[in-house]
């Protein structure tokens, strides 16, 4: 059973020993592979979400590849017919210079269009960092260390997505570290000699924290999961902002049966603050579902799975490693990073609500060659309810692609 992350890190470091499929892409004219990586000094294993700006471009971070194969910052640009330009913006390393290494989250873009993020390595302590790219006057991308993690009582190796608020303050996760061991929520403030961290949150041995935390205005909340809190299985986490300081309480205990969520991406709310999510194991099959979760300040949270993926071998997705996304409908779209047409492949799934049951439709399934396998990430819908995405193997150089899917 290898949902966890630890094998998501092992297909990166050891995916050339699986071979690619030669067979064609099922549902070939639904999957458009916009780039693939891996080729001559360009990044590879695609990691985190995909963000776009308001001029259609995209940017996201790859664990490895560069210039010393410690991972790159991309930004991929529609070229007026058809394709895409991809201009790598930064690449980290190397080893040893007190840069980060290998990116494992999504970026966040300031209104400025600087982009942050983490890496799990590096830095002078070599516990991650939290770095910035700021766009150059005349072009070119500066990269700044905004904080490098400590080795004692502070967070170490972050490698989910971070917040930021309307104050130009960043939140994020570490899965380890902080005076319990068990991992940390901070948040870092800007100031006129740089950034200060504050640990709002320190984590019981063992919980780690897996997921980037979601931003609620109302009453300032965070929300975020963990793989071993609760009561062992995981749980789902809300801090919040009183005259005194940060207060955390779970809000929901998982169990096998309803959904471990081990590493299962973001999480996203509706309207009526309904939380949804994904967990990449447990459920009825072993192989992970997406869930709900009512939760008001003040209420009972009331918890409900929504969908369990099939067996392995079944032919539908297994051990999603990414959050789900809302579309306008109410329509539910993600990604699995394992099943389908074989077990390495992946699929792209949607569901949707029909009465009190919801209803699953498998939008692509990837082979693992060319057209990419292993997708993570949320996807990114378009006003044309076209989805975009990354998985992290496969494509013309194996280093895995940024991909389209037309539904």
């Amino acid at each position: 059973m290898p949902p966890i992350k630890t094998l998501v890190f092992l297909l990166v470091t050891a995916g050339m020993h699986f071979g690619l499929l030669s067979e064609s892409p099922a549902f070939a004219n639904t999957e458009k592979v916009v780039w693939s990586f891996g080729g001559s000094g360009d990044g590879s294993q695609p990691a985190g979400n995909l963000i776009v700006d308001a001029a259609g471009n995209f940017y996201g971070a790859t664990i490895l590849g560069g210039a010393n194969n410690t991972g790159t910052v991309f930004e991929l640009s529609p070229d007026g017919k058809g394709g895409w330009t991809e201009s790598l913006l930064y690449s980290f390393g190397p080893q040893g210079s007190g840069d980060g290494l290998q990116p494992q989250a999504s970026l966040v873009m300031d209104k400025r269009g600087n982009l942050y993020g983490t890496t799990i390595s590096g830095g002078s302590n070599n516990y991650g960092t939290v770095f910035q790219l700021s766009p150059k006057v005349g072009g070119g991308w500066t990269e700044t260390i905004l904080y490098d993690f400590a080795p004692t009582g502070d967070g170490r190796y972050p490698t989910t997505d971070l917040v930021l608020d309307g104050n130009g303050n960043l939140y994020g996760t570490t899965g380890s570290g902080g005076t319990k061991f068990g991992g940390t929520v901070f948040q870092l403030t800007p100031g006129s000699t740089g950034w200060t961290e504050t640990i709002l949150y320190n984590f019981p041995n063992g919980s780690q924290p897996d997921t980037g935390l979601m931003w609620r205005e109302v009453g300032v909340n965070l929300y975020g999961v963990t793989q071993n809190g609760g009561n062992g299985l995981g749980n789902v986490f809300r801090l919040w902002h009183n005259p005194t300081g940060w207060v955390e309480r779970s809000i929901h205990n998982f169990d096998n049966l309803h959904g471990n969520p081990q590493t299962g991406g973001n999480l996203v709310e509706d309207q009526h603050l309904t939380i949804y999510g994904a967990s990449n194991g447990g459920c009825a099959n072993g192989t992970g579902g997406v869930w709900e979760l009512a939760h008001n300040p003040g209420k009972p949270s009331t918890y409900q799975l929504l969908y369990s993926f099939g067996a392995e071998n079944s032919g539908d997705g297994n051990y999603p490693q990414s959050g789900v996304i809302l579309g306008s409908n109410g329509t539910l779209y993600g990604t699995t990073g394992f099943g389908g047409l074989s077990f390495l492949g992946g699929t792209v799934f949607a569901l949707t609500r029909s009465q009190h049951n919801w209803q699953e439709t498998i939008l692509y399934k990837f082979t693992g060659g060319n057209d990419g396998g292993a997708p993570g990430g949320q996807l990114i819908l378009d006003n044309q309810g076209n989805l975009y995405g990354v998985a992290l193997r496969g494509g013309t150089y194996g280093g895995g692609v940024v991909f389209e899917v037309m539904p």
